[in-house]
């Protein structure tokens, strides 16, 4: 007959089947980690490359992005609105003091010249016609003037042969009385002349520099729209190369609209952007290197720092110690490095993929034929080179290229093909 398994029974069953279990796993565990630990990891040379420790220098910088652009670019703009007549050059050509490059068409602009040229002689006219008509009413104020200065005199002379006559007896009081105020009235008379002469000087002094401005100004029109028909035959001031022409003859343009741009294009510098970040680091006449290409680096300095921020971004102009015209062209994307400072006779490996740009950091060096982790120290960098502060002698080789897979290990096999 069964009997019935009790509860605790089952348990102790239970418990036991897991820690068998577990020693199995941990048995199976050890003896994979045993088995991995017995075979040394290995890789082929041809896998990775390598740089070695040498003594030299190494100029700390900081990256920014620049252009290239012509030092010297005139931009010649529409002077009229108008249409392209005829165009003299094409893009690139060369160009010397008073050549021809584009000509617009001025007949609009000439017939809105005649008629200022028109106003401005009516306006002459009419300042001539002015003047005439108040000299002439001048001069009947000065005679009027003259005529109530001798009423005056006569006036006064009464006045002496009244008071007079009353002295001796031959006279009365109401005679006196009445040739006093006949001169008072007179002298009012006259002085109301005068004042009415010094206003009419006054207002004709007024009108007439009214009218003078006004003929100025409209000399001004006239000058200026001379000056534009002649600037209407675009013609270079400078010896230089034609790098933007608008060559649709026919085509309408507006006023101020941009026809064509003259560069020296033996004379460049670089405009450059840096992340504000590095602010701090620019300075006027800061040494900058330029890099052209994989081959080409030139040195300039900093002409000019923009005092505002743009996305983030500081702009600056840097001058050129040598014009390479072979390799500089206008708007040539560069790489653009502020230098900041420079460590003379230091240990120094290439910068490349394996370096993170931490002052602590774990590399590989290759001895013999095994690479061996190593913690080195590392110091000032620039995009070619990185310092060594602590960790390699002069002559020991580092992996440069980057071992993902192998970043758990400490020692690795070099297998020579």
């Amino acid at each position: 007959m069964d009997r019935k398994v009790s509860h605790t029974t089952k348990q102790k069953r239970k418990r036991s089947l897991i820690v068998k279990s577990s020693l199995w796993a941990l048995a199976a565990i050890c003896l994979i980690i045993g088995f991995r630990m017995m075979i040394k990891p290995t890789i082929e040379r041809s896998a990775f490359q390598c740089a070695s420790v040498e003594i030299g220098t190494v100029e700390a910088s900081v990256p920014a992005s620049g252009t290239v652009l012509p030092e010297y670019e005139e931009v010649f703009n529409s002077p009229i609105q108008s249409r392209i007549l005829s165009v003299a050059l094409s893009l690139g050509s060369k160009v010397h003091p008073g050549d021809t490059i584009l000509s617009l068409d001025t007949k609009e602009t000439e017939s809105n010249l005649r008629k200022l040229i028109d106003e401005l002689k009516l306006k002459k006219n009419n300042i001539s016609k002015l003047e005439l008509q108040l000299e002439k009413e001048l001069i009947d104020l000065r005679t009027s003037e003259e005529i109530k200065k001798l009423y005056v005199d006569h006036k006064e002379a009464l006045l002496k042969e009244e008071e007079y006559l009353l002295k001796i007896g031959g006279g009365t009081k109401e005679n006196v009385k009445q040739a006093r105020l006949d001169l008072d009235i007179a002298r009012i008379e006259l002085k109301q002349i005068q004042q009415k002469l010094n206003n009419r000087q006054k207002s004709m002094n007024t009108d007439l520099l009214g009218l003078n401005y006004e003929i100025s100004i409209q000399q001004n029109k006239v000058n200026e729209l001379q000056y534009k028909i002649e600037k209407s035959t675009l013609r270079a001031d400078k010896s230089g190369v034609i790098t933007f022409i608008d060559d649709h003859a026919g085509k309408n343009v507006s006023d101020g609209q941009m026809l064509v741009k003259i560069a020296d294009l033996q004379s460049f510098e670089v405009q450059a952007h840096i992340s504000d970040q590095h602010a701090n680091k620019l300075k006027i006449g800061g040494a900058v290197l330029i890099r052209i290409n994989e081959n080409t680096d030139i040195r300039g300095s900093i002409k000019s720092i923009s005092p505002s921020v743009d996305l983030n971004s500081i702009q600056f102009i840097v001058g050129l110690n040598t014009q390479d015209a072979a390799l500089l062209r206008p708007n040539l994307k560069v790489d653009v490095f502020v230098l900041t400072s420079l460590r003379k006779n230091v240990l120094r490996i290439p910068n490349g993929a394996f370096y993170n740009g931490g002052h602590k950091q774990q590399v590989f060096v290759l001895k013999d034929d095994k690479l061996i982790k190593r913690s080195l120290g590392f110091g000032e960098s620039n995009a070619d080179w990185v310092e060594v502060v602590s960790g390699l002698k002069e002559g020991e080789e580092i992996v440069t290229s980057k071992l993902r897979k192998y970043g758990q290990k400490e020692e690795i096999s070099v297998k020579n093909q």
